[in-house]
């Protein structure tokens, strides 16, 4: 609902802009071709001159604003682009940061399990079989350190 009236109040915005300043256009263009027209004689406001010399400062204020504002408005506007991409980067780059940390955990947490897998298997810890263990049917050395080995194995390998 709020991004629905956001997108609202963004696209009226926007079209405000473009109504205001097409507005400011034209005002413009009809000040200046009145001006032009003045100048050239063609135009004769009124017998007396000088309401065109009172008029000369307001029009160059209104030329001079509009052209002014005009440009910063386009400052403005990229500035906030670039504001925008660089807060987009910075979370980017926020995200990918706790990802790392994230797989760094797991990973330690493996080599941890891994470790102790290989550690605490039976018998690393004999030198040599046991005869009672081989004449029974107990696991030797080399069968402990192939489990402890595949444990190891299936830890590096799980999700």
């Amino acid at each position: 609902m709020t991004s629905a009236s956001t997108q609202k109040t963004a696209t009226g915005r926007a079209t405000w802009e473009k109504l205001k300043h097409w507005a400011m256009t034209m005002l413009t263009l009809v000040f200046i071709s009145l001006y032009g027209l003045a100048l050239l004689g063609w135009l004769r406001p009124s017998a007396n001159l000088t309401m065109a010399g009172r008029l000369e400062p307001i029009i160059l204020v209104i030329i001079g604003y509009y052209f002014g504002r005009f440009s910063s408005e386009q400052a403005e506007s990229a500035l906030k682009e670039e504001i925008n991409r660089h807060a987009h980067m910075a979370s980017e780059a926020q995200h990918a940061k706790e990802r790392a940390l994230q797989i760094r955990q797991t990973l330690e947490e493996k080599l941890r399990n891994v470790r102790t897998a290989l550690l605490s298997s039976p018998g690393t810890g004999e030198k040599a079989p046991s005869e009672e263990a081989q004449k029974n049917g107990g696991r030797t050395r080399d069968d402990c350190l192939r489990f402890s080995v595949a444990t190891a194995l299936s830890i590096i390998n799980s999700q």
